[in-house]
């Protein structure tokens, strides 16, 4: 697929949402409240309980918000946090003890009124935006979700007047998504950076065993081998790597570490091609089993030593276990920079072409690969 064919229907359909929200904002703006200065920094010892906002957004957005739900709750345990997030990665957080409560934001204006109104209900002590930028669907929500509370946001600039705090200033394109995330903090007094950017999924017990139950059935590496998880599956095609190149790396990496075991990670779209890679390495390769969660696949990627994937939330959830990650980006510096995997300065290679991953050469990953490649097995648990 030619790169710049995808990238025009791509940017069409995002201009036209955002001159719809743009109308919308004008129609209804004077329905907003400008935010009242005076009401921060928020003593969180006097807080019950408080609302995140994610509503529009991937797994990955959420799993790069983790740091700051744990981060509230070491300095103030007895807030009670709940969040507003998407259909599209409530499974992560469906089962997690940090959330009391969680909202579903639908898409769907009548089912997301009632929403709206159920959260009324609660009575919030202040409503906190996760995204670090503006975002007229945030905007809305943060007014209507908590009457006359505080609105706590970050990276906003034309809607800044309508929050109450607003480190505009504080987000840096230079930095990790997840740093520029945890300025939400500073609304409590709390020092953003010097708290870790680490924060793991919560793995239920289910999850805990059909990642034992695989393992048990996968034939161990050497004892001075690896075991390396290829992820194949991506959320557009112009993020898939060619087959063949998968063969060539994956034999790059077998002559360098000849003990290393591997595990294939899909979406059950891409069966087919999972199965297609591990009949080119029987016994070496084992493709997990269908139908998995994002909390089982977190629980196998947990015990890996290091994860190979294009650019997905997988990368995000790999790093939060601290596990390196070879990522694999689309030629968009600011994506990489703010979305590279977090804590490491290398590892990941960022193709030439706009939108696509498809000219990352073998070389190249196999190069990061080198650069950040297991020195032993690490001990499951």
């Amino acid at each position: 697929m030619n790169p710049q064919e995808e990238r025009y229907p791509v940017d069409t359909l995002k201009a036209a949402e955002h001159r719809v929200k743009a109308l919308f904002f004008a129609l209804f703006r004077v329905l907003l409240k400008k935010g009242r200065s005076g009401q921060v920094p928020l003593d969180g010892r006097k807080m019950r309980k408080v609302l995140f906002l994610r509503p529009e957004s991937k797994i990955g957005d959420l799993v790069i918000s983790l740091p700051v739900f744990d981060a509230l709750h070491r300095h103030f345990p007895g807030i009670r946090i709940a969040v507003m997030c998407s259909p599209r990665n409530v499974a992560l957080i469906e089962e997690d003890p940090r959330f009391e409560r969680i909202f579903l934001y639908r898409k769907n204006l009548w089912r997301d009124i009632r929403e709206v109104l159920r959260i009324r209900r609660e009575g919030f002590d202040c409503v906190l935006d996760l995204l670090c930028d503006d975002s007229v669907t945030s905007l809305f929500l943060s007014r209507f979700c908590s009457r006359g509370k505080p609105r706590i946001g970050v990276g906003k600039r034309k809607y800044a007047r309508y929050y109450e705090f607003n480190r505009y200033n504080a987000v840096d394109e230079s930095r990790h998504i997840i740093a520029n995330t945890l300025h939400l903090l500073d609304a409590f007094g709390i020092d953003s950076q010097k708290e870790t950017g680490y924060a793991p999924p919560f793995i239920s017990g289910r999850s805990e065993a059909v990642a034992e139950d695989f393992f048990q059935r996968l034939a161990p590496p050497a004892s001075d081998g690896s075991l390396i998880g290829i992820n194949l599956s991506a959320g557009a095609p112009s993020r898939l790597w060619a087959r063949e190149k998968q063969v060539a790396l994956i034999e790059r990496i077998g002559r360098h570490d000849p003990g290393a075991r591997f595990v294939v990670i899909t979406v059950p779209s891409d069966r087919e091609r999972g199965r297609w890679l591990c009949e080119r390495f029987p016994g070496r390769l084992a493709l997990v089993p269908n139908h998995l969660s994002i909390v089982d696949v977190a629980a196998i990627i947990r015990k890996l030593d290091l994860l190979i994937t294009p650019d997905t939330a997988l990368v995000h959830v790999a790093r939060a276990f601290e596990v390196p990650v070879v990522s694999m980006y689309p030629g968009v510096k600011k994506n990489t920079v703010l979305w590279r995997p977090y804590g490491q300065e290398t590892g990941f290679v960022v193709a030439r072409h706009y939108g696509n991953i498809f000219d990352i050469t073998v070389e190249q990953a196999f190069g990061a690969f080198m650069e950040i490649r297991p020195a032993k097995r690490k001990v499951s648990g």
